[in-house]
């Protein structure tokens, strides 16, 4: 069966509508609304037809269709207008960059409020992935014959230090060049760029002594993901989902809520991809839609994620999670901004801090 434009014209009319009233869409609302010259007897077929198809459904109670996970589908990869942000809109992401540079967690909760206020959904958002493991500095300090202190410290100023064993031979000079070797070729770097290839460079200029090495950079994976693990979540406008119809059942709002304060779990959503999901125009957005989502708690949802970045390294996510009845247009337009205005802060104070 062909999806003519008669077709897509009726199913972004229904999808729209349903997206506004929540309530089951008739032909004769669709032919009242949209001006095709079609009668509410062809306009039935047509959505007949779009049934068979899997974009629409029927609930037993109504004769009118609702949009299925294939029709928001559709309508999120070709059907949907861009939507054009409001001056109200702009003056709330200028709250954001009020804060002070140096605070980029309170911009990082600061946002998610912001974006939860704007969409009226629950904004969830992660801190920059250069707080999670980027190494500032790394020194051997010699204690005695036999053994070293190694400090490590992180681009956020987090400091650990553990005593390791030196080889039989080892003596204080070598420690000191050691501790240079280090520091020139880990600072700056984060645990997945220490590739073999980086080990394999050190371990030639050491030509001695290579042993140390090892429990050096188990060390220094140890501390990484210690910090990794201090991952901050930022969610911001929970109860906004109890506003929507989707979510009146108590035992669906309450596993809803147990989900968002499960760290991992969220960590999870955000992270996952699936092969129906789609980048949407040139601002990397990926969309999610009801059975698309791994997890069952989400599968009723629709959760649009975006990277952020400094220069191209992805800093962290940030996403939004509503009904899959969400208005897709304005919620993408918001988020992009959002993801664009962490860039451009971060970078600030990333780089031009540098």
């Amino acid at each position: 069966m062909d999806l003519n434009e008669r077709k897509k014209k009726i199913l972004h009319s229904i999808i729209n509508e349903y997206i506004k009233s929540a309530e089951p869409i008739g032909s004769r609302h669709v032919a009242k609304n949209l001006d095709i010259g079609l009668s509410s007897a062809t306009i039935r077929n047509e959505m007949a037809d779009l049934e068979e198809m899997g974009y629409l459904e029927q609930p037993h109670t109504s004769a009118g269709r609702i949009p299925s996970d294939k029709g928001y589908r559709l309508y999120v990869d070709s059907l949907m207008n861009p939507h054009e942000m409001t001056v109200s809109d702009l003056e709330g992401l200028g709250n954001v960059i009020e804060l002070q540079m140096g605070q980029i967690d309170k911009i990082i909760k600061r946002a998610a409020e912001v974006l939860s206020q704007m969409t009226n959904y629950t904004a969830v958002l992660t801190t920059p992935e250069m707080k999670r493991g980027a190494i500032k500095t790394v020194e051997l300090v010699p204690i005695d014959a036999s053994s070293a202190l190694i400090i490590l410290v992180t681009g956020e100023g987090v400091m650990k230090h553990k005593r390791v064993l030196l080889p039989a031979g080892a003596d204080i000079e070598f420690v000191h060049n050691f501790s240079a070797l280090l520091r020139e070729k880990l600072s700056g770097l984060t645990l997945d760029e220490i590739t073999a290839a980086k080990i394999s460079e050190i371990r030639r200029a050491m030509q001695a002594h290579f042993e140390l090495l090892f429990p050096v950079l188990d060390f220094i994976a140890d501390i990484i993901d210690d910090v990794r693990a201090e991952t901050e979540i930022y969610t911001s406008g929970a109860t906004n989902m109890l506003a929507y119809p989707e979510y009146s059942d108590v035992r669906q709002a309450k596993e809803f809520l147990e989900f968002l304060g499960d760290k991992n779990s969220v960590v999870k959503m955000l992270q996952a991809e699936s092969p129906e999901s789609s980048a949407v125009s040139s601002g990397g957005i990926t969309v999610r839609i009801g059975k698309e989502n791994e997890l069952d708690v989400m599968r009723k949802s629709s959760v649009i994620t975006a990277n952020y970045y400094v220069g191209d390294q992805v800093m962290g996510k940030v996403g939004i999670i509503g009904p899959t009845r969400m208005d897709y247009p304005r919620t993408i337009a918001k988020l992009q901004r959002v993801s664009a205005l962490l860039n451009r802060i971060l970078y600030e104070f990333y780089i031009d801090e540098d």
